[in-house]
């Protein structure tokens, strides 16, 4: 895998913060900075990885294209976020090695 250029912000409070939208959610990608609320594993971090490759490549429109994705996954039954085809790729990232 080609290295990313990133950042990992490790912020506690965010688990209680997000936690009140999504609750098992451990962290979000916004361009090359990945926000935690605890240390992630080096699976949890390929997926946020690939996540900041897909932000590099749609650029700000990835949070638009995102959604979309997700309405789509929604609207054909695959589930908002397991059928996203964002987070099947980031899923996918995650159990290489």
């Amino acid at each position: 895998m080609s290295e990313v250029r990133h950042r990992v912000h490790v912020v506690p409070v965010l688990q209680r913060l997000g936690g009140r939208l999504l609750p098992n959610w451990l962290a979000i990608t916004l361009g090359r900075d990945i926000f935690a609320w605890r240390e992630l594993s080096p699976a949890e971090l390929r997926h946020e990885l690939q996540h900041v490759r897909q932000w590099s490549r749609y650029k700000l429109a990835f949070p638009l294209v995102y959604l979309a994705a997700s309405m789509g996954a929604l609207i054909t039954g695959r589930g908002w976020y397991r059928g996203n085809r964002f987070e099947v790729e980031a899923r996918a990232a995650a159990e290489r090695d």
